[in-house]
């Protein structure tokens, strides 16, 4: 491999993540303006999925993302294009945070930083060992004759796990959580199943790829690579589009990308002998970018934070109601009664406080509506309190 290739390779691979990002905004901005999607009712979802022009324009733009990438792995080691998906995520979190207001946690900042960390310290174990050059170190073997006979087991090895989590997602895990108490969920386990199913739809696209540079096209047919690659492909972006429905962006798509891209250095290695390096310090640096990206996967929170979102307004606190002061009885209209005092040992104010008629204990009385004649009490020079007549 000479260095115009090598350059070639990792334009390949950046483009490529690029695209991955278009398409994953597509794919948000669709899923937004459809009904609510769920594992339970999959040809419903299904039907939604495909009546959405955006969202068939997202398929059609991760596709070419998905011959871009396999294009650029014929030729380059799956760890000498991890940098390239590292630094993308800077442009995923200015998209999330720009274009659908998201804000990440410190913790998620801190998650985001280890993923950063884990790609690059498995980029940095394809460097050249003593005695070795670059173009040596980023060689790989022909892997068309290992895609060829591909063994059913070694598929199984990749599809079986694949599928164990989405389907645990599907089925069992697949409900929103409602109730007072409930807290929403970040979108964790969409993103892990998600990322199992396309990284499980790079190692067959790449399988497919490296037979057909080989030109062994005529037998792809005839591998288990095509069907694989389109079962895992819609079970994939099927989940995908239900996190991105229910969960932000920015957590979904990381670790998409970060599963994915384990899941794809494990498999290729298995399936096509993706080469490892021998000089234990190198060897090292690949299982600790390993590590690290389950230790990004174990820092992401699995619960939104309980304050309120951005964007949602907290409900304006009810005004206390203060009780007004008596006023003094020169100042009193007709008919005014005093406010009612609140407590368990209030006192209530009489009726009349002036009349003959007080009595304590006596609840007071709501004033007249307003328009009303106010009728006064005449006192004759008997005693007795009479009412004018008509009143």
């Amino acid at each position: 491999m000479n260095s115009s290739e090598i350059v070639w390779a990792a334009v390949l691979a950046c483009t490529a993540q690029a695209v991955y990002f278009i398409a994953f905004v597509l794919f948000k901005t669709a899923v937004g303006r459809i009904g609510p999607l769920g594992g339970r009712r999959p040809l419903h979802g299904a039907a939604l999925l495909l009546r959405s022009p955006r969202w068939v324009a997202g398929v059609a733009v991760v596709l070419a993302g998905f011959a871009l990438f396999a294009g650029g792995l014929i030729s380059l080691p799956v760890v000498a294009a991890l940098p390239a998906y590292g630094m993308s995520l800077a442009l995923l979190l200015v998209v999330g945070m720009s274009g659908f207001g998201e804000r990440p946690t410190s913790r998620e900042w801190l998650a985001v930083a280890i993923v950063v960390a884990a790609m690059v310290t498995a980029a940095l174990s394809v460097l050249p060992a003593r005695g070795e050059t670059l173009a040596g170190a980023l060689h790989r073997p022909d892997g068309a004759a290992a895609a060829q006979a591909l063994p059913l087991w070694k598929a199984g090895l990749v599809v079986v796990p694949s599928l164990g989590l989405p389907l645990w997602m599907f089925f069992v895990r697949d409900r929103l959580v409602a109730g007072r108490h409930a807290r929403p969920i970040t979108g964790i386990a969409y993103g892990l199943g998600a990322g199992v199913l396309l990284g499980a739809t790079e190692v067959f696209g790449q399988g497919m790829a490296m037979m057909l540079a080989g030109h062994r096209g005529a037998a792809v047919l005839s591998t288990p690579h095509p069907y694989l690659f389109v079962a895992a492909g819609a079970l994939g972006l099927g989940l995908l589009s239900i996190g991105l429905q229910r969960c932000r962006l920015t957590i979904i798509v990381t670790v998409v990308t970060v599963t994915a891209k384990t899941h794809l250095l494990l498999s290729a290695t298995l399936l096509y002998g993706e080469p490892w390096p021998h000089a234990p310090a190198l060897f090292l640096l690949r299982l600790a970018g390993v590590l690290l990206a389950v230790l990004a996967l174990l820092a992401f929170p699995r619960h939104e934070q309980p304050t309120a979102r951005d964007g949602e307004r907290r409900p304006a606190p009810r005004p206390v109601r203060r009780a007004e002061p008596e006023r003094p009885a020169a100042e009193r209209p007709v008919g005014w009664t005093a406010p009612r005092a609140t407590g368990r040992y209030a006192r209530t104010p009489a009726r009349f406080p002036d009349g003959p008629s007080a009595r304590p204990g006596t609840p007071p009385a709501s004033p007249p509506p307003a328009g009303w004649p106010v009728v006064r009490p005449v006192q004759p020079p008997d005693g007795q309190v009479r009412f004018p007549a008509g009143g």
